[in-house]
C-alpha cells in the first residue's frame, strides 16, 4: 500500500464479495468534477442526518455513500471498503456503529451519538471519498 491512499480504498481488481448477500444491479452512476477539477464517480449526493432515539440518545445516519472512487492523480477507479470505512469512523470517534446493505439506498451507516458535522468534515477532508458539494446535512 502507498501512504497517499487510506486503506480503506480497494484496488477495483479485488473482488467485492459477500456470500450471503447479493447485491441488486446499481444504476448507472455519472462523472462529475469537483473543486479541485477531480473527476469523481458515484453518487450525487451523501445524506447525513440525525434521527431521535429515546431521550438523550440518538443515531447519525449516513446514506448514499458510492462504491467507486476515482483517485485524481492516477485515475484509477478503486472500490470503497465500507468495512474498513465504518472501522476507522468509529475508531476516530469513540463510537459504536453498524453498516446495512440495503437495495434501495446502497450502504447505510448507523453511528451512536449526533456527530453529523464531525462525520462529514472526516469525509471530506481525510478520507477525500466525497466532496463538500456532495455532502447534504440534514437537521442542522
Amino acid at each position: 500500500r502507498t501512504a497517499s491512499r487510506p486503506s480503506f480504498l480497494l484496488p477495483s481488481a479485488l473482488p467485492f464479495y459477500y456470500p450471503s448477500y447479493v447485491p441488486p444491479p446499481q444504476p448507472q452512476t455519472k462523472m462529475f468534477e469537483d473543486e479541485f477539477g477531480r473527476e469523481q464517480l458515484g453518487a450525487e449526493k451523501v445524506h447525513i442526518q440525525m434521527q431521535q432515539r429515546n431521550g438523550r440518545k440518538s443515531l447519525t445516519l449516513i446514506v448514499g455513500m458510492p462504491d467507486k472512487v476515482k483517485l485524481p492523480k492516477s485515475g484509477r477507479i478503486l472500490e470503497v471498503d465500507h468495512d474498513k470505512l465504518l472501522k476507522t469512523i468509529k475508531h476516530n470517534f469513540r463510537t459504536n456503529g453498524t453498516l446495512k446493505r440495503d437495495g434501495q439506498h446502497g450502504c447505510v451507516y448507523q453511528l451512536q451519538g449526533d456527530i453529523r458535522r464531525e462525520v462529514a468534515n472526516f469525509l471530506v477532508d481525510f478520507a477525500m471519498i466525497i466532496t463538500k458539494e456532495q455532502v447534504n446535512i440534514h437537521g442542522s
